[in-house]
């Protein structure tokens, strides 16, 4: 905030938008929509972020069966193929980072993503972002390359992160609404990358996705994975 002048409620459409979409969820924590009044109105946890920055952590569990691509049409008639997944590191002291609001390995691990599958930032339909905290999404978009630096928060906006939007994010609630079951986080994503790609999410649909990004999050950005998905 103070880096780029802006003020808190910049962040309110992440957690409108993360609601919004639970609330459709039947399997989200979270489930009930919220308004930016609301999320305006919300008690402080460790200012600037506040209870509605903030994701809800519980148990889950989520899996994943993966095939050899030429046997994929054995088990299903909608396969989706993993065309990158890359990991990236950096340093666990937030102190010892060249920049705070830089998420470098977000950055790595996704170019390395990107370059694995031949794509871009242009090319991608939906981004499961790890969005423990409202300000970890508008850092993610700049480390990725959907924004510049300090612009994150403008396609929330914009209402360019909705489920017709230019990128949905959190399209099934993401960590702030459907949860944060730790440990399985990633699955999830992956999960519901899927169902996205295979045309089965429902009310949360996307509408003509066919090439997803996900990204979880370890120790504050200090282990970042990547991984890009494309319908079969």
């Amino acid at each position: 905030l103070y880096e780029y002048g802006v003020s808190r409620d910049v962040f309110a459409n992440f957690a409108v938008n993360a609601h919004r979409n639970a609330s459709t969820n039947p399997n989200a924590m979270l489930g009930f929509p919220i308004t930016e009044e609301a999320y305006l109105n919300s008690p402080p946890v460790a200012e600037p972020l506040t209870l509605l920055d903030c994701c809800p952590t519980g148990d889950g569990s989520a899996s994943v069966v993966l095939c050899p691509r030429e046997r994929a049409h054995e088990f299903t008639d909608k396969p989706i193929h993993i065309r990158a997944s890359a990991i990236a590191t950096d340093s666990l002291a937030l102190h010892n980072r060249r920049r705070l609001l830089e998420l470098r390995a977000s950055y790595e691990s996704a170019q390395k993503a990107y370059a694995q599958a031949g794509l871009g930032p242009a090319d991608i339909d939906i981004f499961e972002v790890h969005d423990a905290f409202t300000i970890m999404a508008c850092c993610s978009l700049e480390a990725c390359g959907f924004a510049e630096p300090g612009q994150g928060w403008r396609l929330a906006a914009d209402g360019e992160i909705g489920l017709d939007g230019k990128l949905p994010l959190a399209t099934m609630g993401g960590l702030k609404a459907r949860g944060h079951p730790v440990g399985t986080t990633g699955l999830y994503q992956i999960v519901e990358l899927t169902q996205q790609l295979r045309g089965e999410a429902g009310p949360n649909q996307v509408p003509n996705a066919q090439i997803g990004m996900s990204q979880s999050v370890g120790g504050s950005g200090a282990t970042i994975v990547t991984h890009i998905l494309e319908a079969g």
